[in-house]
């Protein structure tokens, strides 16, 4: 079990004719999140993730999706879990 928590977020820039079909992939995604902007083509994502490594490999995987011009971190927050007892 993870004993952090990473919250961030990013802007997907892509073609606004491609929009949708990126913003469809993305909610398929695992902890990913679209939060809008998909009729500007500037997609809102956040991710919820349980180590650093993994919001590097998510925003990596999200760079290299079809149609997908640029994927840019722009907040990251992370805290360790709490035990409940």
């Amino acid at each position: 079990m993870p004993d952090e928590v990473h919250i961030s977020s990013l802007v997907v820039h892509s073609r606004p004719e491609h929009a949708r079909a990126v913003a469809d992939h993305l909610r398929g995604m695992d902890g990913v999140g679209v939060c809008g902007g998909t009729a500007a083509g500037k997609i809102i994502v956040t991710l919820e993730t349980a180590t650093e490594g993994e919001v590097v490999e998510r925003l990596n995987t999200i760079q290299l999706l079809d149609g997908v011009l640029a994927a840019t971190l722009v907040f990251h927050h992370f805290e360790p879990l709490q035990e409940q007892g």
